[in-house]
């Protein structure tokens, strides 16, 4: 069974959701009645425009309430986007606790689940990769890198 794909607007909907630490059943009633305020004073990004993501997917179809529940990859994400993932569900941010070297982010310190999870979200696009090896350290250093498809449709 494949993962439902997202596209940007509507996992970073999810995301800034999911920042606020309630459970999944509580930010999917929020979605479906697009009733937010519950949610306001503990998200991450309290500037989004909720509403208007919600109607971006109705728009276009993607399956939110599905990837809410079982998880989702996403269908495209830039680099910015990257970055912006890991603010919202690492809460790591760049120059502190990573560095951008051109389309590679490097020295970002996940555990094993992290890891995996971020794989998940990014791999359509993006592999994540072990950096040297830290004995006894539970977070490991890895860098972010573009994988390149060796096909003529770019």
């Amino acid at each position: 069974m494949s993962k439902v794909q997202l596209s940007m607007p509507v996992a970073f909907l999810i995301e800034n959701l999911r920042t606020s630490g309630e459970p999944k059943d509580v930010i999917i009633e929020c979605i479906k009645k697009q009733e937010f305020s519950p949610l306001l004073g503990k998200v991450k990004e309290k500037t989004m425009d909720f509403n208007e993501r919600c109607q971006t997917a109705e728009d276009i179809g993607d399956e939110w309430e599905e990837a809410i529940r079982s998880g989702y990859e996403f269908k495209f994400l830039h680099i910015n986007g990257l970055k912006r993932l890991l603010y919202f569900r690492f809460d790591r941010t760049i120059d502190q606790d990573y560095e951008q070297d051109g389309i590679m982010l490097k020295g970002l310190h996940l555990d094993p689940i992290e890891i995996d999870t971020l794989q998940g979200l990014i791999g359509r696009q993006w592999q994540v990769m072990k950096e040297e090896n830290e004995v006894g350290s539970v977070q490991k250093p890895v860098s972010i890198k573009l994988l390149y498809r060796n096909d003529d449709s770019f």
